[in-house]
């Protein structure tokens, strides 16, 4: 067979054309490479890992570019894949000491403990063998050290191997960093603000450094200077979970439940499988009163992590709020099987089986959070609170004393020891109580409606009054300061009574249990300002508005005695118990004293006081009113005759 000659020239280009597509797939491959190295400069790690990939598989034995890998790696929290490349480096080049660190790094990162000390101390040992000496990477395999030994529990060794790197490079944030941390988890916390000051010197755009310095504060009780630490690491990362989280919690520490829900959604948005994310909002969803979606939070909670004892407790709280106090009671016990010596589950026992009417029970289940937790404030505030409830007034100054002198700014504590104060006679020693919690918090009007009915009791009007018009300031819309200063106003003969009156019936979009009393004094305000038109208004309105109180129903028979429709007599024998007694003759009294018939409706409140409920709050008025009449005269007597029975006023009769 005749082989066909191939012309020179043609063998010439196909040769040259072989040469000039090899060149072309260098700059290509060039292209690509220097692609891979600029993404990964520029932080753009997930982009630059296919740019790396394509490289690789062309030149497997490119040590540049599979390192480069491996961090990216490492940078997208992928140890496993990073370890690969780092394997792969040490094979090629085992006296590679920076290689040692990086796969020392994915190992921490792994849990790998020791696997990862024995790189640090093998890169450890080629850089003592090296002519040059590399402060970065020397510093670097101290603090992987130092990590190591943080991770085992190891803090005092952390702390040695910190310093050493902070020594071999000191301008690296790492070894500052590392060095606080290790001593936050030994709780020397002030000792760690230095080192994390000069971290965050060294690198202000460090988001971690941040977090756990604020971390350090919070437990220093520099709450301020805390959240402004959270605030600035959120800034730096958005995505920083652990910042949101402690913001969150510090937030609703603080009481600003509402702020912390956005930092808590954060946290599970960014990590929907984190268990104490759901049981963390599902706490705060509580304090707030929205049970059933707390229970959601703290449902999933449970679904992910079935041995947290703190999501049994916190759904047992939002059973509690729901009045569903068996299946609290449930769920808190699962939290005590699971954590026996958690004082706040049995806390949180104990008021359930309270509610239960288990009352021996609920002392038992508290006296055990106070013998778990003997420097717990809110333990012994809880079982105060359960003592007054119990009537048991004089145990329950007992441990509200007790947790303030663990708390001093336990707030709940001074309002407590205020009411029970206030119910054993020690109105002084209640005012005071009054008066630090409001040195502690100024804004709450609650507490200004407490202190107002103590130094009304004491006789103090104008404190009283005071009070009560700082609580409306307060809030508006509170309802039982405009009762309460209303009355005041008309007891100790002041304008203004049928306002608040009218104030509070235009509060009320429905009637209630005080709308009717609330006319009462609107009526008894108008006639004081010698406005019988409006008084009668008031009385029509009240009568119209509930037709029961036309016939005997209470207190009808007093709006129609107040309406000139029913003589007062008559009024009188409509009461059908002593409490309907005790407020027919206060009523009466009232009206006597706005006649100027001082003597007779003297005599009502006398009756009033000593026969009528001494709980009730008409004999409570009586008692402050008739203390009030008796002040302005040195001879009682004389000012308190019985009246006759030609007077044409009922006379007050046991």
């Amino acid at each position: 067979m005749r082989i066909r000659r191939i012309p020179l020239p043609f063998l010439f280009a196909i040769g040259f054309g072989i040469v000039l597509s090899g060149r072309a797939q260098a700059q290509r491959m060039g292209d690509v490479r220097a692609e891979a190295l600029r993404l990964f400069e520029a932080g753009d790690y997930r982009s630059a890992l296919p740019q790396f990939d394509e490289v690789l598989k062309r030149k497997p034995r490119d040590l540049e570019a599979r390192t480069k890998r491996g961090v990216a790696y490492l940078r997208l929290n992928q140890p496993a894949q990073a370890m690969a490349d780092f394997d792969a480096v040490i094979r090629i080049t085992p006296w590679s000491y920076s290689s040692h660190i990086d796969r020392g790094i994915a190992r921490v990162m792994l849990g790998e403990y020791e696997d990862a000390r024995k790189d640090f101390d093998q890169s450890l040992g080629l850089l003592a063998l090296s002519f040059k000496r590399d402060p970065t990477s020397l510093a670097n395999a101290h603090c992987g050290l130092g990590q190591v030994a943080h991770r085992l529990g190891q803090d005092d060794v952390a702390i040695e191997q910190y310093g050493e790197a902070i020594r071999a490079n000191p301008s690296d944030p790492s070894g500052f960093l590392g060095r606080a941390e290790a001593l936050v988890s030994k709780k020397d916390f002030e000792q760690a603000l230095p080192d994390f000051g000069e971290a965050i010197r060294l690198n202000p755009r460090q988001s971690r450094a941040y977090g756990f310095r604020g971390d350090a504060l919070w437990q220093l009780g520099r709450l301020k200077e805390a959240l402004a630490d959270f605030d600035n690491a959120i800034e730096l990362d958005a995505d920083n979970a652990e910042a949101h989280s402690r913001r969150g919690s510090l937030l609703a520490q603080l009481g600003e439940n509402e702020r912390a829900l956005p930092d808590l959604d954060a946290v599970i948005r960014l990590n929907p499988r984190r268990a104490a994310a759901y049981k963390d909002r599902g706490g705060v969803l509580v304090r707030l009163g929205r049970y059933d979606q707390a229970i959601e939070d703290l449902n999933k909670s449970i679904t992910i992590d079935p041995g947290r004892a703190s999501s049994y407790q916190n759904r047992g709280a939002a059973y509690s709020g729901l009045a569903q106090y068996e299946k609290a009671v449930g769920d808190l016990n699962e939290a005590i099987h699971l954590d026996p010596t958690n004082p706040g589950a049995r806390t949180n026992l104990g008021l359930a089986l309270f509610a239960l009417g288990q009352y021996e029970r609920a002392l038992a289940e508290m006296n055990e959070a106070t013998r778990l937790a003997p420097n717990n404030s809110l333990v012994f505030l809880n079982r105060a609170g359960t003592y007054a409830r119990l009537g048991l007034l004089d145990r329950a100054v007992e441990d509200y004393n007790e947790a303030l002198r663990l708390d001093p700014k336990a707030i709940l504590a001074h309002v407590g020891l205020g009411k029970a104060q206030d119910s054993l006679g020690r109105r002084v020693q209640a005012i005071h109580s009054y008066d630090m919690a409001l040195q502690l918090n100024p804004t709450n009007a609650r507490v200004y409606t407490s202190r107002g009915n103590a130094r009304r009791a004491e006789g103090d009007w104008k404190g009283a009054l005071e009070d009560f018009s700082k609580a409306i300031e307060l809030n508006p819309k509170y309802a039982e300061a405009y009762v309460l200063r209303g009355w005041s106003l008309l007891c100790s003969d002041r304008d203004g009574a049928e306002a608040d009156a009218r104030a509070y019936l235009t509060l009320q979009e429905r009637p209630d249990s005080s709308t009717l009393y609330m006319s009462l004094l609107g009526a008894l305000g108008a006639r004081r300002a010698g406005n019988e038109t409006e008084a009668r208004v008031f009385l029509a309105g009240a009568l119209a508005s509930n037709s029961s109180v036309n016939g005997t129903a209470w207190p009808g028979p007093v709006l129609r005695y107040m309406y000139r429709s029913l003589p007062a007599q008559a009024m009188l024998e409509a009461a059908g118990d002593d409490l309907q007694k005790t407020e027919a003759h206060v009523f009466l009294a009232l009206d006597l004293l706005q006649s100027g018939k001082q003597k007779w409706a003297a005599e009502h409140l006398r009756w009033a006081r000593d026969h009528g409920v001494a709980s009730s709050s008409s004999a409570d008025l009586a008692r402050v009113v008739l203390r009030s009449l008796e002040s302005n005269t040195n001879n009682r007597e004389a000012m308190l005759p019985r009246a006759s029975a030609e007077s044409g006023i009922p006379t007050a009769r046991q």
